[in-house]
């Protein structure tokens, strides 16, 4: 059963690190805490991250100006309420 928030596995650390958003890019991982602070991990440093699959955002979903991006990432949408909206926005787009 995947955690309430996004954990990142990391060879690096003795215990999981639980994050409110977790981007992967080609070679890192962003890590979001929701205070404006990031921890970047680099891709091969990473065994694994654990995330509820419905957090799930695909590279459309996730801009640019959100922390750079990502090609995927899980994201607690109530702690990003800017993310939020653009889905909103993006949703409004399709037919």
């Amino acid at each position: 059963m995947a955690s309430d928030s996004p954990t990142v596995y990391a060879v690096d650390e003795y215990d999981p690190l639980a994050f409110d958003a977790v981007l992967v890019r080609e070679r890192t991982v962003v890590c979001l805490d929701g205070e404006e602070t990031a921890r970047v991990v680099p891709l091969d440093k990473v065994n694994h991250v654990e995330a509820d699959p419905d957090t799930m955002l695909v590279e459309r979903e996730l801009p640019d100006t959100f922390y750079g991006g990502g090609e995927y990432g899980f994201v607690d949408l109530d702690e990003y309420p800017e993310l939020q909206q653009h889905l909103d926005e993006l949703a409004a787009e399709e037919y």
